[in-house]
């Protein structure tokens, strides 16, 4: 039995909002949506989460939503429509939303203060390059090193370590609000460049009576700087390449990516690969060769979902670019070349969660398991066997809703419900009833339950039982 494990994420945008849309998206293999706070209004995306609820129910599937903030996205004022730079070309810079003639306006208010003669500034993702040469009372001038089309609200990208701006704005606050309000159930926290920012997001939500994991976008010098104690203090990560492949030379961008994956695995951490795997499909009915060997790469490096952005948000054909993004992870995943590492072991004593994860899978393998059942109250025991990369699906048993839609994030794990039973024996006929029912498993298979004791008691996860299913 082959199903796929990586995860696909989706971004829904103009071209996949509709409730239609939503369901394509589901049949070709959506198993997260990425609501992008940084465009539409707060109507757009309750209808969104409206329409996602309605088609996670008729399918049965429990779709996750990530809530993406904006973070302190710097962009250009009014440029009265758009002007054409090329290199050479010398232009003058000042904070505002407009300018006088002849003046760029930038939307950030210590624009001056925070920029030095020789930093370099960035325009329409990375596209064109600006070179700061002196700057004058609140006029910064700049010299054109590579050229484009500056339009209005272009996004500007200024060296992250001179800002004087927290990765939770006012913006963001505000959408956080309605996230929370609306049921996401992740929030993705854009340029985050310390543990302090994981921090503030949580007493966040913590003040208004909601815990949601925090999705640490790495897309800066100082996250990479901090990035083991920034994955540490997250409950996901995401290598967020866009602005990760300005702030670094294009070079590079694969190694962080492997670290950031390597660093995820360690800490147990689910992670996400983002921006332009599929760019092409935007306009196209097909991948480019380089694109469909990205995200086969992504899987090989460990990743546990890949996201696509403009090719689900306004592309062209967001069901064909999800089903292609489906059936290359499969492919890749059942090749003989995928051989999943296993993350490095804890130092001894490992905690009793972590080492029955590990006997689980372990067990899996020696018993040639059929799948591993966990039952879980807050999703952690089926994070930890996902983190383990078993050669079997994950099939995770909970109550709770909530948990169930969080579970869709993760590496080879597919949420079922089922209500806590009175004693351990009635628990595994009830997983036995229910897998047999839904053709997961036959007369004869092996299968290995992990579970707690006390049973239902968050926390708990002590137990790896094996059953040989109708015995």
């Amino acid at each position: 039995m082959f199903t796929r494990r990586t995860k696909i994420v989706c971004t829904i945008g103009p071209s996949s909002n509709s409730p239609e849309a939503i369901e394509s998206l589901i049949e070709a293999g959506m198993d997260v949506a990425r609501l992008n706070f940084s465009h539409g209004t707060h109507d757009d995306h309750q209808r969104a989460v409206n329409a996602i609820r309605d088609a996670s129910a008729r399918y049965r599937k429990a779709i996750t939503i990530l809530g993406d903030l904006s973070g302190p996205k710097i962009r250009a004022g009014r440029i009265g429509g758009a002007r054409e730079v090329v290199a050479g070309d010398t232009l003058c810079l000042m904070a505002g939303e407009d300018a006088p003639p002849g003046v760029i306006p930038i939307r950030y208010e210590t624009l001056a203060t925070d920029l030095r003669s020789g930093d370099a500034i960035h325009a329409d993702d990375g596209r064109i390059r600006l070179r700061v040469t002196e700057i004058k009372g609140d006029r910064v001038h700049v010299v054109v090193e590579e050229g484009g089309r500056l339009r209005d609200a272009v996004g500007i990208h200024l060296p992250s370590g001179n800002l004087q701006l927290d990765a939770l704005t006012a913006k963001d606050k505000l959408d956080l609000e309605f996230g929370l309000a609306a049921g996401i159930d992740y929030v993705a926290l854009s340029f985050v460049r310390s543990v302090d920012d994981v921090r503030r997001v949580r007493e966040f939500c913590e003040a208004r009576g909601r815990i949601v994991p925090v999705c640490s976008k790495i897309e800066t010098p100082q996250a990479i700087d901090h990035l083991e104690a920034i994955v540490e203090a997250s409950d996901a990560v995401m290598v967020a390449r866009g602005d990760l492949g300005v702030e670094f030379p294009p070079e590079q961008v694969p190694v962080l990516q492997h670290r950031v994956l390597v660093c995820a695995a360690a800490r147990r951490r689910p992670a996400i690969v983002a921006t332009e795997m599929l760019h092409s499909m935007v306009t196209s009915t097909r991948p480019t060769r380089a694109e469909a060997s990205d995200v086969a790469n992504a899987i090989f490096d460990g990743a546990d979902a890949t996201m696509l952005s403009g090719e689900t948000a306004s592309g062209a054909h967001p069901a064909l670019a999800v089903g292609m993004m489906a059936r290359i992870i499969s492919a890749a995943e059942s090749s003989p070349y995928w051989k999943p590492e296993q993350p490095p072991a804890h130092a001894r004593p490992m905690p009793f969660p972590e080492a029955t994860a590990r006997m689980a899978v372990m067990a899996s393998t020696d018993l040639d398991a059929r799948l591993i059942a966990v039952f879980t109250q807050g999703g952690d025991t089926a994070r930890l066997i996902s983190k383990e990369r078993p050669t079997v699906p994950v099939v995770a048993f909970s109550p709770s809703e909530v948990v169930r839609r969080r579970l869709g994030l993760l590496w080879g794990v597919t949420a079922r419900v089922m209500e806590p039973l009175g004693d351990t024996d009635e628990m595994v006929e009830g997983v036995q009833a229910h897998l047999l029912a839904s053709g997961m498993v036959t007369a004869g298979d092996r299968i290995v339950v992990v579970f707690g004791a006390p049973i239902a008691v968050k926390g708990k996860t002590n137990s790896v039982r094996v059953h040989q299913v109708g015995s």
